[in-house]
């Protein structure tokens, strides 16, 4: 047993040093101004909210206009012995063209309404990321303050094992006990250092994940500081729906998709239409006058290509749209309704006890402890007793991780914090 401790003592060492040196203190709001502020990934997608209001930019500026100049190499000054016609004066030709393209029927103001809802979409995608990295987040955190603790219960509840392990050992090597009975013990120890071992690993990953969602260096330890719990008093389910219609990332995109698959139907049977170019020009001396100065005006014909393949694809795409839209309505207000009454039942239990019964399991524990060792009781009632006591309040602790989890998803879903 000694052996043992010294063991563990020699394991947990590092591991006490790195939590004394890194160790961060946080609760829920601080943990949410950390992540709005250092995630990674939100600074990235930013970038792609500006990137498309630059495109944006770029769908209302005008072509630019083109400039073609042309000037006869072979003339009376480059070669005096050039002969030229005589009716003509002067000595050189200069030709120049100016040439404007003129987009008909709205396409300018059709490209920029499709910029816009591309801006829309690109921000839908970023407040699908933000829910979904809040949302793990909030898990995590919470997860991470009732692991925390599971494990001052059983650090304590080890303790104390421990203690009453070696008066055992004692006892059993002058005869008074049974080696069955300090095996026993020993066993029961051995269990709690398998859950301390479970927890603290399972810790190790919730920090882990936890210290890229914050951005903070992966030798940090995180430490729940306090953890409020959440309001038990829910919205009807309709407010729920309704809610989730307006907010939820997925129904918007869904919605803007089909915006642009009918924007750009309407620009793809504009862009049937041709686009006219209007040509200022003036020459020189190659004309019928001299200095001759003229306006055009140039129009494809639509007689083979009228987009006709693109205006009929942009009909399937809009059917299609829709389509998609009634298939995220369906798996989101089917998800709404399974995790709305999950929420309600587990509401319903975690209402059934109290911080009293907590307080009285932990209590009872501290009471069979004392009255095996008093040898008022069995080895048998002992442990069937310890077990019961601890897993109740491990199981209560596991809960209210459930509760907060199951208020998070609705959130999620929702896509707006509807439950504080």
């Amino acid at each position: 047993m000694r052996l043992k401790l010294k063991i563990c003592c020699l394991i947990l060492l590092p591991i006490t040093n790195v939590f004394s040196a890194d160790t961060l203190k946080i609760n829920a709001n601080k943990a949410d101004s950390l992540f709005l502020k250092n995630n990674l990934s939100l600074i990235a997608a930013r970038y792609n909210i500006s990137l498309a209001k630059a495109l944006k930019i770029q769908a209302k500026v005008y072509p630019n206009p083109t400039i073609y100049f042309e000037q006869s190499l072979i003339n009376k000054t480059t070669r005096p012995d050039y002969d030229i016609d005589p009716t003509r004066t002067g000595t050189d030709e200069r030709v120049v063209n100016v040439n404007q393209l003129i987009l008909l029927a709205g396409k300018r103001n059709k490209q920029i309404k499709l910029a816009d809802i591309n801006t829309k979409l690109t921000e839908a995608d970023f407040e699908n990321l933000l829910r979904t990295l809040r949302f793990q987040l909030h898990n995590n955190i919470s997860q991470l303050y009732y692991n925390q603790l599971a494990l001052r219960l059983l650090f304590e509840e080890q303790q104390s094992i421990d203690k009453l392990s070696d008066n055992i050992d004692e006892q059993v090597k002058k005869g008074y006990i049974s080696l069955s009975e300090g095996v026993r013990i020993q066993s029961l120890l051995l269990e709690i250092d398998k859950e301390i071992n479970d927890y603290t690993n399972t810790n190790y990953d919730i920090i882990g994940e936890l210290n890229v969602i914050l951005n903070l260096p992966p030798t940090t330890i995180l430490k729940v500081d306090v953890l409020t719990e959440i309001s038990r008093q829910l919205p009807s389910f309709t407010a729920c729906m309704d809610t989730a219609t307006i907010n939820n990332p997925d129904l918007k995109k869904a919605n803007y998709l089909i915006d642009y698959a009918k924007a750009q139907y309407a620009l793809n049977k504009a862009l049937a239409v041709p686009d006219a170019n209007i040509q200022l020009s003036y020459d020189k001396s190659g004309n019928y006058i001299k200095n001759y100065y003229g306006l055009g005006i140039g129009i494809n014909l639509p007689t083979f290509n009228r987009n006709q393949g693109n205006i009929k694809a942009s009909r399937f795409q809009i059917n299609q749209s829709e389509t998609q839209l009634k298939v995220n309505q369906q798996t989101v207000y089917t998800q709404l309704f399974s995790n709305y009454n999950s929420l309600q039942n587990n509401i319903k239990i975690a209402n059934n006890y109290s911080i009293e019964y907590e307080n009285q399991l932990l209590q009872l524990m501290d009471k069979v402890l004392d009255s095996y060792q008093k040898r008022l009781i069995s080895l048998v009632d002992f442990t069937n007793y310890y077990e019961s006591y601890k897993q109740g309040y491990l199981s209560l602790l596991s809960i209210k991780a459930s509760l907060i989890l199951n208020a998070e998803q609705l959130n999620f879903l929702i896509g707006k914090p509807i439950i504080k």
